[in-house]
């Protein structure tokens, strides 16, 4: 597997792999503090994320075949590709389909703008690396403020938990959509002003390179060395874990928590995760003490941007 050029030929392929990355991710097991296979929370369980997953491939659909029937030229602006429609069209169907609540928001998030590229990508016939990179920061330099005010229509209908409270912009506040729109704010800036206290707004800010940089070269190594599925997402997750602070963690229980929950994947990860006896038993000790705190140490965000490192995989050539 090559991370050097898309494999996938036809949208059906991609429709594929959008599916695919979020149900493996939700069924990655045991990934420590989530929602998984055997453990659910008070009032969401894990047949919820699976009806959120399902219920917006048709948006998914419908916003890349919209995207491949526009005509590119060398200057072409990439607002067409109307991210923050997506936004609001998917988180509705999500919340529609089942009654757990926002299972999947930062799902939509995340895959919006990888999806996006890889359908220009697809059809202009660039598929190395760079091509999808270079159309994945052209997607987001050039959001709109349409898009900026659909982005928090979507997340004000899914009545998030944990968001917390900030200085300009506040999503909680009704005035907010309003002074989006007085002070014209795209949607690169709204994701460069939240990047130091989102995980998902840091991805948009940086070119997603948490995802591309870190995630998916460390998934790629860890299938090759195991060709094990379910160690490469749980891995994954861990590694992650290992390296950023969870932004959800840190909104609804403290930076504190955040670190010692990132200190403690670390040596998790020094003892190879679920690739081994000792590992697979830390593993579950750690799921064990994130799940007494009730969702409030539920490394969320994380989870969220696993998402779309499977979903790079999948478009680079993973086979399992």
């Amino acid at each position: 597997m090559s991370i050097q050029q898309i494999s996938i030929q036809s949208l059906d392929d991609l429709f594929r792999c959008v599916a695919l990355s979020s149900l493996l991710e939700i069924s990655g097991w045991p990934k420590p503090g989530n929602v998984h296979r055997t453990t659910n929370f008070l009032n969401t369980r894990y047949e919820h994320f699976i009806a959120g997953a399902v219920a917006i491939q048709p948006n998914i659909y419908n916003f890349c075949r919209r995207i491949y029937q526009v005509r590119l030229k060398n200057s072409s602006s990439f607002a067409f590709v109307n991210l923050g429609q997506l936004f609001y069209n998917a988180s509705k169907s999500m919340m529609n389909w089942q009654q757990g609540g926002n299972v999947i928001l930062g799902h939509i998030l995340i895959l919006g703008p990888l999806v996006a590229a890889a359908t220009i990508s697809i059809k202009e016939e660039k598929k190395y690396y760079m091509d999808f990179k270079n159309y994945l920061m052209k997607i987001i330099e050039d959001g709109t403020v349409e898009d900026t005010v659909l982005l928090y229509k979507a997340i004000k209908s899914c009545n998030p938990g944990g968001l917390g409270k900030i200085e300009r912009y506040d999503i909680t506040e009704k005035q907010s959509v309003d002074e989006l729109q007085r002070d014209k704010i795209t949607l690169k800036e709204i994701f460069e002003i939240s990047k130091d206290y989102d995980l998902i707004s840091k991805e948009y800010s940086s070119g997603f390179n948490v995802t591309l940089e870190t995630g998916l070269p460390y998934f790629n190594k860890t299938f090759n060395n195991y060709h094990d599925i379910n160690i490469a997402i749980v891995n994954t997750y861990l590694k992650l874990l290992s390296e950023y602070e969870d932004t959800l963690i840190i909104r609804k229980s403290g930076k504190l928590a955040a670190l010692k929950v990132k200190n403690a994947a670390k040596e998790i990860i020094l003892n190879e995760g679920i690739a081994t006896e000792k590992g697979l038993k830390m593993v579950r000790q750690f799921d064990i003490d994130l799940q007494k705190a009730n969702g409030k140490l539920n490394p969320g965000t994380t989870a969220d941007i696993l998402t779309g490192v499977i979903f790079c995989a999948l478009i680079f050539g993973l086979k399992f």
